[in-house]
């Protein structure tokens, strides 16, 4: 099972621990177990950044539309 992000955990961390992984994977032979657990976090981390993207466009489209110019 995955483990949960942080609740601290801002979307630039994220980004930067995917970027991590994604090194991880690309330069080295991982085990089978390792490989796993990788793709795991990132599952995690990846669901965590388009929930965070997705809130963020929600509260960019609640402004434009109180402005005025979004119909």
């Amino acid at each position: 099972m995955s483990q949960p992000t942080d609740p601290s955990l801002s979307y630039d961390d994220a980004v930067r621990e995917l970027q991590d992984i994604l090194t991880k994977m690309q330069g080295s032979e991982l085990g089978i177990d390792d490989l796993t657990t990788h793709i795991q976090r990132a599952s995690v981390l990846l669901d965590f950044c388009q929930g965070k993207l997705q809130k963020t466009e929600a509260e960019v489209q609640a402004v434009l539309e109180k402005l005025g110019l979004e119909g």
